[in-house]
C-alpha cells in the first residue's frame, strides 16, 4: 500500500509540470565548405545559397552595399503577398492607377491615369515586366501612398535582421541612399519563397497579357531572358540601371535542391546571365541533399501515464543536410519539445556545431490528458495486473 500512495503522490506533482525533453544525435563527418574559387570575375559581389538547408556555398564580397535596381521588387512583391495573406487585398481587387503611378520612369505596362485593373494583373507586370508603375500602384493600394510603403519595407529589412539594405522607393530607380547586399537579397529571396512559393507562377512566365479581353490588351515579354533557356530556373528579378549595372536574382530547383543566386554590378547583361548561371551549375553540380529524417516518420515516441494515448512525435517535412559530393557526413541534431496542454516543438539541425534550420515538431494524436481516477486505474492495473 505504501508503494501505492508514494507513486500517486509522484502522479499528483507531475500533473503540475510540463515534460521537457532534448534530444541530441551525432553521426559521421561533415565539412561544407565555401568556395574560394572566383567563379563570377566580372561580378562586385555574388552569393550561391542553398534555401532547403540554408547553406552558404559560394560568395564573393557578399556584404558590399550596392545598388540593386528593380531587384528592389523582390521586397516589394514580399509586402504584396503578405497584404494577400492578411486579406488587405485579394487577387481579384480592382486598383485604380493614380498619377504618381502612371508617372514612373523605366520599365513599365503603361497604364493610364484612372485605369483599373486587377491585383493579379499587376503582379503579372510587376514579376514578368518589371513594371514601375505597376509596382508604386500596389503600394498605394496596400498602404496609402509609396512613402509608407517603404517604411514598411525597411521594417521588413529589420525584422529578418539585415544590416546592409536599405530601400528608399518601392522600384529601385532611386540612386540616393538606396542599397542592399548579394546576402541581404538572397535571404529576402529565400523568405519570400518559403512564405509563398506560389510567386514562382508568375515570375517564370516568359510571357503574358494584360487586358486580354479587352480592346487594348498589352504583351508583358519577362526580362529574365534565362527561363526555358537553363533547365530548373524559374525567377527571380532581373535589374538594371546605368548607376547600378546589371543585376540578377535567380531561383533554381534541380537534384532536389533549391538554389538562389545574386549577382550584382556588371557591364553587360549576356556576362551577367553567364556567369550567374555557372554559378547555379557550380552548386548543383558539386552539392547534394541527404535525408536525415522523412517527412512523418516517428522521431520519438512519448508513453507517459499522463495521457490518454502514446503521443508520437514527427516533422511536417523531409529534413535534410548539404554534402558536398565526395565528402563524409558529420551533423548532430537536437529535438527538443515540451508536453503541457498543447505540445510544441523543433528539431534543430546542426553542421560543425553551427544551427542550419529549426523545424517545427508536429504530432499525430491529440493531446487528450488521464483525469486522477484514471491515472489511478492505470498505476492499478499495471501494479497489480501486468
Amino acid at each position: 500500500m505504501k508503494k501505492i500512495i508514494i507513486l500517486l503522490f509522484i502522479t499528483i506533482l507531475t500533473l503540475f509540470n510540463i515534460s521537457i525533453c532534448a534530444e541530441n544525435i551525432t553521426d559521421g563527418n561533415l565539412d561544407v565548405s565555401v568556395e574560394e574559387k572566383n567563379i563570377c570575375p566580372n561580378a562586385k559581389s555574388a552569393i550561391l545559397f542553398e534555401g532547403k538547408t540554408n547553406s552558404l556555398l559560394y560568395e564573393q564580397d557578399m556584404n558590399l552595399r550596392l545598388p540593386p535596381a528593380s531587384m528592389t521588387k523582390i521586397m516589394t512583391l514580399l509586402l504584396i503577398y503578405e497584404a494577400l495573406e492578411k486579406n488587405v487585398i485579394n487577387m481579384e481587387t480592382v486598383v485604380t492607377i493614380s498619377e504618381e503611378a502612371k508617372s514612373q520612369e523605366g520599365s513599365k505596362a503603361f497604364l493610364s491615369v484612372g485605369e483599373q485593373i486587377t491585383v493579379e494583373e499587376l503582379i503579372k507586370c510587376i514579376c514578368i515586366a518589371s513594371a514601375n508603375d505597376a509596382a508604386v500602384a500596389m503600394a498605394e493600394t496596400i498602404y496609402g501612398s509609396e512613402e509608407e510603403f517603404v517604411i514598411k519595407m525597411n521594417s521588413k529589412v529589420k525584422e529578418l535582421g539585415l544590416n546592409n539594405t536599405y530601400f528608399s522607393d518601392c522600384t529601385g530607380l532611386s540612386s540616393k541612399n538606396h542599397y542592399t547586399s548579394a546576402y541581404d537579397m538572397a535571404i529576402i529571396s529565400d523568405y519570400l519563397l518559403d512564405k509563398y512559393p506560389s510567386v514562382l507562377e508568375y515570375t517564370n512566365l516568359k510571357e503574358d497579357y494584360i487586358r486580354k479581353d479587352t480592346n487594348k490588351p498589352f504583351w508583358l515579354v519577362n526580362t529574365n531572358k534565362l527561363l526555358g533557356k537553363v533547365d530548373g530556373i524559374n525567377g527571380l528579378k532581373t535589374g538594371y540601371t546605368s548607376f547600378s549595372g546589371y543585376c540578377i536574382t535567380l531561383h533554381m530547383e534541380k537534384n532536389n535542391l533549391k538554389l538562389i543566386s545574386v549577382v550584382m554590378g556588371y557591364k553587360d547583361s549576356k556576362v551577367r546571365n553567364g556567369e550567374s548561371v555557372k554559378l547555379l551549375q557550380f552548386g548543383a553540380n558539386n552539392y547534394k541533399l541527404e535525408t536525415i529524417v522523412k517527412k512523418e516518420d516517428v522521431i520519438k515516441s512519448v508513453d507517459s501515464l499522463l495521457y490518454k494515448t502514446k503521443i508520437n512525435i514527427t516533422v511536417e517535412e523531409d529534413i535534410c543536410i548539404l554534402v558536398k559530393k565526395g565528402e563524409n557526413i558529420n551533423y548532430n541534431y537536437i529535438v527538443n519539445y515540451e508536453l503541457g496542454d498543447k505540445f510544441s516543438g523543433y528539431f534543430e539541425l546542426y553542421v560543425n556545431d553551427n544551427l542550419i534550420k529549426k523545424y517545427p515538431l508536429v504530432i499525430k494524436e491529440e493531446l487528450e490528458k488521464r483525469n486522477i481516477f484514471e491515472i489511478t486505474l492505470y498505476l492499478f492495473k499495471k501494479i497489480f495486473i501486468c
